[in-house]
């Protein structure tokens, strides 16, 4: 599979094919991506090697992407998430160590290089993150983790279990409302949805099934913004 520096956008109320939009600053693969209703912010992946580059786009616009800044660590196979001011990277591979569970942020409405933030309560490669304007959560991860974890966006510290996912699974993907549901969809051979309230703890429950098995995806929200 080849890497790509590709940025495509969708108007969401609406149906109908992607419309590009730039590119990134180089090809990479699994990155991760979150954003708040000005930004779209995209850090670490595999390019040749594992990276440590965060970039960024002004999402009422079209264009390339600007160098924001640096991860702590380059990092990959990892999720992220943000609120209107903070964006979160969080597990992951670091490149050339193996799993990690460093936990970093930014100010999105500034730029310059990631802080750390605190640990998650387990390494896991391939996970997924969702968020609200208070909470980040991380779910799942190789090997079929079903672990939950979260942290408080405005504050730092490490992260608290939350509870488990109903079916432990990696490459899975997450969105958010914002306000009120995390999303868990798929991962490696699952078509399990599954959703947790984010204000509280406790395990998730079944929301439905995808059409088929699928890994790798990603997924987005109008209520969370983003590309």
């Amino acid at each position: 599979m080849a890497r790509v520096n590709i940025i495509d956008y969708i108007t969401i109320a609406s149906a109908g094919n992607a419309t590009d939009f730039g590119n990134l600053i180089a090809t990479v693969q699994a990155a991760a991506s979150c954003s708040n209703s000005t930004r779209n912010i995209t850090g670490g992946g595999e390019e040749s090697a594992g990276v440590d580059r965060i970039q960024y786009v002004t999402i009422a616009s079209t264009g390339n992407a600007t160098d924001f800044g640096d991860l702590t660590i380059a990092q990959a196979n990892h999720c992220s998430g943000s609120s209107t001011t903070r964006g979160l990277w969080a597990g992951g591979i670091q490149w050339a160590v193996g799993d990690t569970n460093v936990i970093s942020y930014v100010t999105i409405a500034s730029t310059g290089n990631a802080t750390d933030f605190g640990d998650a309560t387990s390494t896991a490669e391939h996970p997924a993150g969702a968020s609200s304007n208070t909470r980040f959560l991380r779910g799942g991860g190789m090997s079929s983790s079903n672990v939950i974890d979260y942290v408080t966006i405005a504050s730092t510290g490490n992260a608290t279990d939350f509870g488990d996912l109903t079916v432990g699974r990696g490459r899975l993907s997450a969105t958010s409302n914002k306000d009120t549901y995390a999303v868990f969809i798929g991962g490696y051979n699952s078509n399990v949805i599954d959703y947790v309230t984010m204000a509280s703890t406790g395990n998730a429950s079944d929301w439905g099934d995808c059409d088929a098995n699928v890994q790798h995806a990603g997924a987005l929200s109008n209520n969370h913004g983003g590309l």
